[in-house]
């Protein structure tokens, strides 16, 4: 672990790298893979690290890749969500700034024997929380809306009232907890690249199925949406369009994965890969793999990391 103290440009961010190597002495050829936000200061091909990385080291056969867990901007680059996002940071911050109103909330949850008895804080930092904060406050709107009955009260629960709002709440509750589903399934022990990527892929055919059946006003994977009356056919068209722009930027962003698939499917299937396709480096060793019955059998009964 690195610090940097003052300015984080490309070639900050590859000298304390550098130094970082000598400091370990870990040798370069060492490096087979490198993770990036995606941010330019990252990717720059001339002053971003990845330029400063081939610049310096020619040759090489580090592999550069996205990071999976950072899609906070991918999102909102995607997905108009800032105007239900803020509408609900608000209600919530406003009751949990509050300490009597809070306190007072809960209690009245707990009397009305409501699923749950608190909701949850937003926090940029933690993306994926704006999920579980939306769940939490669709669960709650009708236990929120019956306390703070009066609008002078609580101006803030009109807004998640008014059909407009509603609509966004619906459908952004229904997205994030796909995505959220998608980012479960990712974490945890024992992960491969190639299970990460085949969860990846998973989800890309998942929007296509998703904006097809919303030109269809078929919510079958949209349940809290499915739930409100009268859903508006023009807004559903803008949200199948944002889907179809959700798809893109992972396509776009997810693309080095493409380009290693061979390699990604040695690990998944390596006694079904072509040897001729794989490098010159592992095709004989392929070949003794592929050969041996005692291994292929072995490779199908044992988890991929015995194995």
């Amino acid at each position: 672990m690195r610090s940097l103290k003052g300015t984080t440009k490309g070639c900050d961010i590859f000298r304390e790298f550098q130094e970082g190597l000598l400091t370990l002495k870990v040798p370069i050829t060492d490096i087979c893979n490198i993770t990036t936000d995606g941010a330019s200061n990252m990717t720059g091909k001339k002053s971003g690290f990845l330029g400063l990385f081939n610049q310096n080291y020619p040759g090489n056969n580090v592999v550069f890749l996205h990071c999976v867990i950072h899609q906070d901007a991918l999102c909102k680059s995607a997905l108009n969500m800032k105007p239900v996002l803020d509408a609900v940071v608000k209600l919530v911050n406003t009751i949990r700034s509050r300490g009597l109103t809070h306190r007072q909330l809960r209690d009245f949850l707990q009397s009305v024997q409501s699923e749950y008895f608190d909701v949850l804080y937003y926090t940029k930092v933690r993306w994926l929380s704006a999920g579980c904060v939306f769940e939490r406050v669709w669960k709650l709107k009708d236990d929120i809306v019956s306390f703070f009955h009066e609008e002078t009260v609580f101006c803030g629960v009109q807004n998640v009232r008014r059909y407009r709002m509603a609509f966004g709440l619906c459908i952004f509750t229904d997205l994030l907890c796909h995505m959220n589903n998608l980012n479960v399934k990712m974490q945890g022990k024992y992960q491969f690249i190639d299970d990460i990527w085949a969860q990846l892929k998973a989800f890309k055919l998942k929007l296509n199925l998703f904006a097809g059946q919303l030109a269809k006003n078929d919510l079958s994977h949209f349940l809290r949406l499915n739930s409100i009356p009268l859903v508006n056919e023009e807004k559903l068209k803008n949200y199948e369009y944002g889907l179809k722009k959700l798809h893109f930027e992972f396509e776009r962003r997810f693309q080095d994965f493409s380009a290693i698939q061979t390699e990604l499917d040695i690990f998944t299937m390596p006694f079904n890969v072509n040897c001729e396709a794989v490098r010159s480096d592992l095709q004989l060793e392929l070949i003794e793999l592929q050969s041996n019955n005692h291994l292929k059998q072995s490779f199908l009964n044992m988890p991929k990391l015995e194995f």
